[in-house]
């Protein structure tokens, strides 16, 4: 936890960060690129239904669970400190 004074001392740095460099600001404020999040789905989502149809029953859930993982992340993304 950070103290009141040491809150507001990165307030005061975030503020002139964005009033200096707005494009870095913007930046480092995004979230995973969207492309890769649609693209695992599709690649994912896709090999899941295909090993399925096949009976490949074992490959087909660990597809399922990078889906249901890469979903969670998206929902829920981690915040490495």
């Amino acid at each position: 936890m950070l103290s009141e004074a040491e809150r507001r001392s990165l307030e005061e740095i975030e503020q002139r960060l964005l009033a200096d460099e707005p494009r870095l600001a913007r930046t480092m404020n995004r979230r995973v690129r969207p492309w890769l999040f649609y693209a695992l789905l599709l690649v994912f989502g896709g090999l899941t239904v295909l090993l399925t149809v096949i009976g490949a029953f074992g490959p087909a859930f660990q597809c399922m669970l990078v889906t249901a993982g890469v979903l969670l992340v998206r929902k829920y993304p981690l915040r490495l400190r």
